[in-house]
């Protein structure tokens, strides 16, 4: 309605225009060419008037092709983006149907209509995973680094082909690259900390952890527990030739994860390494008063050496603290036992023959009858009520439940921070755990 008004303007003021050139009209003439031409004032007005609305028309016409032309190109490349999204949504489709025939059709024909490559390089790198075609999916991946709004993408793509592949060097660096731009994708953390643990790579362990923390990604607990344990690995890496070093980042590790036995065992051994023998047998008392592990006793004989005491004498003052303590009693036995003093590790261990005895126990007593009388169908009644007894605790896998008889950081099945100190199911699960099942050695770790 304001066009018709705007233009029914513009002819009133052209008859305004015309009506007054040709009231005032007057004769006006010019030599053109010693030829002489006359006319008025009202002619000329007009003539220019026709002039300018020729031209306007043209001008309305060249506007009205161009015009024309952008829409036709328009609405067909629209139409052409449109069967791209629908064969992007149909390939989807397809996809969520296991149709997969479909999929790669409607993938060859998203790549032909798209030209954002976005949407084409999605529903092609599904289609490349149904064929298994590897190769070309990482291509496609790496394609994808250069879309801005599909590198994330790439990159995850890129780090899980790696690691189908078993190349964790390279799973490291897109993973690392993905952390920067986005930390909190979910399980990329673990994914990580799992990486880690095939490559060793541990400092990258304690800052990924600080960051993870501080976006709020791992709790507190997860943060202690993974960086602690990234100290103790550093701790060992460098022990053979930067000990001191080592003793440094084990009190780290300890700080953070005060009195675990692993930690405290290796400690122990650098401790005596550098002949710190009186701080040795001060922290072996302190973690064994606090949990009384079977690891502890790994290093106890050799501190008593370095010390120039009996094994005894140093047992004895580990377990002042801890005298009803199950382990206690277990140490103090084995300790008479390496002593031969049969008739105090018989009285030792007493108390716990009371009652369903443990395999354990059981199996300290064969020994101790071994040195005492010798008698072999009293050894071997003690080995064959082993067999009824309850089993120890070992370190099991939480996940693949394989047991093993020391703790690592990444246990047998492959699986980082993953072992917990517990009952196994039966004897047959400590099959290749490293426990000698039918000797002492299954309980001494």
């Amino acid at each position: 309605m304001l066009r018709l008004l705007y233009i029914f303007f513009q002819f009133i003021i052209l008859l305004i225009i015309a009506s007054w050139s040709i009231q005032n009209s007057k004769p006006v003439s010019f030599i053109f060419k010693d030829i002489t031409v006359t006319t008025s004032t009202s002619v000329l007005i007009i003539g220019l008037l026709v002039v300018v609305v020729i031209c306007l028309l043209l001008q309305r016409f060249v506007f009205f092709l161009k015009q024309s032309k952008q829409k036709y190109k328009f609405y067909r490349e629209r139409s052409i983006i449109k069967k791209g999204h629908n064969s992007f949504v149909q390939g989807m489709v397809a996809l969520a149907n296991k149709d997969f025939n479909r999929v790669i059709a409607e993938a060859k024909n998203a790549n032909k209509y798209l030209k954002d490559k976005s949407l084409s390089l999605l529903l092609t790198s599904e289609t490349l995973k149904i064929e298994k075609k590897f190769d070309q999916l990482n291509l496609v991946y790496e394609e994808m680094l250069n879309e801005p709004n599909m590198n994330l993408l790439g990159l995850r793509g890129l780090m899980e082909q790696n690691l189908r592949a078993q190349d964790y060097h390279h799973a490291f660096i897109y993973g690392e690259k993905l952390f920067y731009l986005n930390p909190k994708i979910e399980k990329l953390y673990e994914t990580l900390i799992n990486i880690i643990g095939k490559t060793n790579n541990w400092q990258k362990m304690i800052y990924l952890s600080e960051q993870s923390l501080k976006y709020k990604i791992i709790d507190k607990k997860t943060y202690i527990e993974n960086k602690s344990i990234a100290y103790f690995e550093i701790a060992k890496i460098k022990h053979k030739s930067f000990e001191q070093e080592s003793i440094e980042l084990m009190e780290k590790a300890l700080k953070l994860k005060e009195d675990f036995a692993p930690f405290v065992s290796f400690y122990i051994q650098l401790l005596i390494n550098n002949n710190k023998l009186n701080k040795a047998k001060k922290v072996l008392k302190k973690a064994w008063t606090a949990f009384s592990h079977p690891h502890l006793k790994q290093h106890m004989e050799e501190l008593a050496k370095a010390l120039k005491i009996s094994y005894l004498e140093l047992v004895k003052y580990i377990v002042a603290n801890t005298k009803d303590n199950y382990e206690t009693q277990i140490l103090l036995a084995e300790s008479y036992l390496d002593n031969q003093s049969w008739d105090n590790a018989r009285l030792q261990i007493k108390s716990l023959l009371s009652h369903k005895p443990t395999r354990e126990v059981c199996l300290l007593m064969s020994k101790i009858e071994e040195g005492y009388s010798g008698d072999s169908h009293k050894i071997n009644a003690w080995i064959s009520r082993s067999n009824l007894g309850k089993l120890s605790k070992v370190w099991v896998c939480h996940i693949s439940g394989i047991s093993q008889a020391k703790w690592t950081s990444v246990s047998k099945s492959g699986y980082f921070n993953s072992l917990e100190w517990k009952y196994p199911i039966n004897i047959s699960s400590l099959e290749g755990s490293g426990f000698e099942i039918n000797s002492i050695d299954y309980i001494d770790n």
